[in-house]
């Protein structure tokens, strides 16, 4: 891929609310009519190596024709914006044999919301639930900002990337309550989340999938939260209950308002 377009650099720069109204220039509305007319089409989250496997692996398993490569901003990132577009080439590569058609990567995304969903009300949920991790949020909200695009699309299948193990390390915002919990949500809105990977632990595994070896949190965006979660010495505590109440008493009903409030406007 070449050096990325000024114009997307001026957008991953400012970071606007970017969820339904795309540029003609990012996505026409000669590729919106394609993509509603052509059919088992699937919206595929794009970041690091396991999102990239994980649509592979999707489409060996099922009858998809397209994918739309996202690639989702928060305000937390720093690294090379460069690098997810350039597995996007991998991404078409890997899936060219197959014949199926990838798409122009969009890029969305709302600080502004994650910035409600994560970052606002961290004392409450310290004093409410004794333990919280942005972490958490952050990948429903990476999930919910897709169903706006998704119902735009008339696209009803999300690939995502998360998986319960990784060689053995546990990441508590992709244990089995929050991969739950993200796709109920989804559901909510009549959207699978599919999630190829989620009980594959090997990383060799996936870079079988992919074809070439790519260590895992290499050759991606970096962010400044990163294993918040963790303790000094590295470890995990799971606070499965904690959890539970963030999703039930306050994420659950804060993404479905915001989302509701976009889709009034498409």
């Amino acid at each position: 891929m070449k050096d990325i377009d000024k114009k997307l650099i001026d957008i991953l720069a400012n970071k606007p609310d970017l969820i339904i109204d795309f540029p003609e220039w990012m996505l026409p509305a000669s590729t919106i009519n394609t993509i509603r007319d052509t059919e088992n089409v699937a919206i595929a989250e794009i970041a690091g190596r396991d999102s990239v496997a994980s649509v592979i692996r999707a489409s060996e398993m099922r009858p998809i024709k397209a994918i739309v490569p996202t690639i989702a901003y928060t305000g937390t990132e720093y690294g090379n914006w460069q690098v997810p577009f350039e597995k996007i080439d991998i991404l078409k590569d890997g899936l060219h044999r197959n014949n199926i058609h990838v798409f122009d990567p969009v890029v969305l995304g709302s600080p502004r919301f994650w910035w409600t969903l994560c970052g606002r009300y961290v004392a409450h949920f310290f004093k409410a639930y004794g333990f919280y991790s942005h972490c958490v949020g952050c990948h429903l909200y990476f999930h919910a900002i897709r169903i706006p695009l998704a119902k735009k699309l008339n696209c009803n299948l999300v690939i995502g990337g998360e998986r319960e193990s990784h060689n053995g390390k546990i990441k508590i915002n992709q244990i089995g309550i929050a991969l739950d919990a993200y796709a109920d949500f989804l559901k909510r809105f009549g959207i699978e989340l599919s999630l190829p990977l989620r009980y594959m632990n090997s990383g060799k595994e996936i870079e079988e999938i992919i074809g070439q070896q790519w260590d895992e949190g290499k050759q991606q965006l970096e962010c400044v939260l990163s294993r918040n979660y963790q303790e000094m010495d590295g470890s995990v505590s799971l606070y499965e209950k904690a959890l539970k109440q963030f999703f039930e008493e306050f994420a659950f009903e804060a993404s479905e308002e915001a989302i509701k409030n976009y889709l009034i406007k498409l």
